[in-house]
């Protein structure tokens, strides 16, 4: 067996297993429910978070058979059988390969009443900008957009392009969910992009506020 397809089958079984104790051991706190309500009145809404805090999300939100958008790589490979069995779905494509595939991924995952996700800045950045991916997704289903901040009190900062944070045991893992947001159908796409993108870093500035932590 060669070292990618050993690293494919170990993996993603530790990966999940490193996420459930981290279910276990952190405590979750949520700001902005009444946003959430609102992004879900009527129907199912587009989430949009920072590639690199998606970790500190996945155990909270599990088993509610959430879209992700997952690249198309052999990175993408490995995250979508880390998620698939923790009541996931994985919507392959991005910005960079697959985009088409992505984008009717999207839609058939709102048509059908489920939620999509999507990290705007993945899978390669630059870290904090948003794709218009995002825009377009919004504007083909008439979906809100909902900016979700996500901060952990103790976590492993990485040097990568997004310096990815894993968050540690026993930590406080704060959730914030932003105001909806809506892209006309004849809305300009790189202005809802800029709007996406402020309400983002608003939402994760207010994580790491609440938690008493500096954004990196």
């Amino acid at each position: 067996m060669g070292s990618s397809a050993m690293l494919l089958r170990l993996a993603p079984p530790l990966a999940r297993l490193y996420l459930r104790f981290l279910g276990l051991t952190c405590s979750f706190r949520v700001e902005g429910e009444e946003n959430y309500r609102l992004a879900h009145e009527n129907g199912n809404a587009i989430w949009a978070f920072w590639h690199n805090r998606l970790m500190g999300s996945i155990p909270f939100h599990r088993g509610r058979g959430i879209g992700v958008v997952i690249s198309q790589s052999k990175d993408g490979e490995l995250i979508s059988r880390v998620v698939e069995p923790m009541g996931y779905k994985a919507i392959r494509g991005s910005s960079s390969r697959g985009g088409a595939a992505a984008l009717r991924g999207i839609l058939r995952q709102l048509k059908d009443g489920h939620i999509a996700a999507f990290t705007p800045d993945g899978p390669r950045g630059p870290r904090y900008t948003v794709s218009p991916g995002v825009a377009y997704a919004a504007q083909r289903s008439g979906a809100w957009v909902m900016p979700m901040g996500v901060g952990a009190s103790r976590k492993k900062v990485f040097g990568s392009w997004d310096r990815f944070q894993l968050p540690l045991p026993f930590s406080r893992i704060q959730i914030v969910y932003g105001k909806p947001l809506k892209c006309a159908a004849d809305g300009d796409i790189e202005g809802f992009c800029e709007e996406v993108r402020l309400a983002l870093i608003a939402v994760t500035e207010r994580a790491d506020e609440l938690l008493g932590v500096t954004s990196p």
